[in-house]
């Protein structure tokens, strides 16, 4: 019995400017080729995959999730395998993003080695070179190395996957066909020219030696990908192979706040603490026992409810902004609360106005609270960016 072909290099419209497909065509398209998986990788980022792995939920497609990134001048596919595994993608896709143009990401091999667990490598889009090849294999393991076959019609595409698959042989390397898909039939070419023209900002005239030469990177099936690639049976197993070993389960459901750091000896809850007292001498001339019993009624309801650290990073949200002149304000049930009120956040005294601080936050809520600030929209950017 034949192994079923999997698609692991595929880009959604969530790959800006350079996907032609909505992650939810490209689930159905799957389902109606008989995949039994389908992976997502768009370039620098994991925007789509929510809409993505529901809606592969709901057809019973298995969802494989990961990414495009270009690391040394080069572009890798790197695939989670496990919860792990996505913790090392979107950390290192958050270091990637870092001190680059907004909407790219770039990164080093130095820091692809410091997060590396349980990431599948394979070599991208463009052939590979045995120097670069090793070095991916001495970074990820050999096992975890497959060095990517195509073959789109152009001339040159059946000497190419000829030439690296036998630099795989020769590194002991393994191989799996994909189709850098970037739409889910082939009549979306035509769209996918205008992306990449607007995304050049260039005439489709002009763009025309940017654009792809023909109309085959579209999600192909087993047999279609046989017929180009059937020389190389292995290769063609291993996205199905690859796939039944990805299990990363997001149920988005559960929210987990990054941590916040706090001085040595201090808990975020203990930091919290002290910011409150002193922003509370700063806001009451004198400090009133109802403001004392309200500030203490909510220090309570925060501790037990583990929202500190929450606290924490809204409050320094708010310090970074007055640092840099930014206008800033915290806005809607946020003003209920008097903890949020000497923080800074907001600028409404709920003792002075009588609010109930339970519209905001109680031991009972199964939710996190909402914290809405707005930022002038001529300096969001600078936030956006301290985020």
């Amino acid at each position: 019995m034949t192994t079923p072909y999997v698609e692991l290099h595929c880009h959604s419209n969530y790959s800006f400017l350079d996907g032609a497909s909505h992650p939810e065509e490209l689930v159905e398209r799957a389902a109606e080729l008989g995949m039994p998986a389908l992976g997502i990788s768009d370039h620098g980022g994991v925007y789509g995959v929510v809409k993505f792995l529901n809606h592969a939920r709901r057809l019973g497609i298995r969802p494989v999730l990961g990414t495009e990134l270009e690391v040394d001048g080069r572009h890798l596919l790197l695939i989670a395998r496990t919860m792990t595994g996505w913790s090392s993608l979107t950390r290192l896709l958050s270091h990637a993003h870092k001190d680059q143009p907004k909407g790219e990401a770039r990164t080093t091999l130095e820091r692809l080695a410091e997060h590396k667990q349980d990431l599948f490598c394979l070599t991208g889009c463009s052939p590979v070179d045995q120097p670069w090849l090793q070095t991916l294999q001495d970074v990820f393991g050999r096992e975890s190395v497959f060095v990517e076959l195509h073959n789109h019609l152009r001339p040159e595409d059946g000497w190419l996957a000829s030439g690296q698959a036998e630099l795989a042989r020769k590194c002991r390397a393994q191989t799996v066909a994909t189709n850098n898909v970037h739409y889910h039939l082939p009549q979306r070419k035509a769209l996918h020219d205008v992306l990449v023209a607007i995304k050049n900002r260039m005439t489709l005239e002009e763009a025309r030696h940017l654009l792809k030469p023909n109309s085959e990177y579209f999600l192909k099936s087993g047999e279609e990908m046989r017929a180009v690639l059937g020389a190389y049976p292995e290769a063609l197993a291993a996205g199905y192979e690859i796939a039944q070993e990805c299990e990363v389960s997001l149920d988005f459901k559960q929210v987990r706040f990054p941590g916040f750091k706090v001085p040595g000896g201090e808990t975020p809850f203990s930091l919290l603490y002290s910011l409150v007292q002193a922003g509370a001498r700063e806001r009451y001339h004198p400090i009133t026992p109802a403001v004392a019993r309200r500030l203490q009624k909510e220090l309570d309801v925060i501790e037990k409810t583990g929202l500190a650290e929450f606290f924490l990073i809204n409050w320094d949200l708010m310090r970074f902004a007055k640092e840099k002149g930014v206008p800033g304000q915290g806005r809607g049930s946020a003003a209920d609360s008097i903890v949020a009120y000497v923080l800074g956040i907001t600028r409404v005294d709920p003792i002075e106005h009588n609010l109930l601080f339970e519209r905001f936050l109680h031991e009972e809520m199964t939710s996190t609270p909402d914290i809405d600030i707005d930022f002038s929209t001529e300096h969001r950017e600078q936030v956006i960016q301290y985020v």
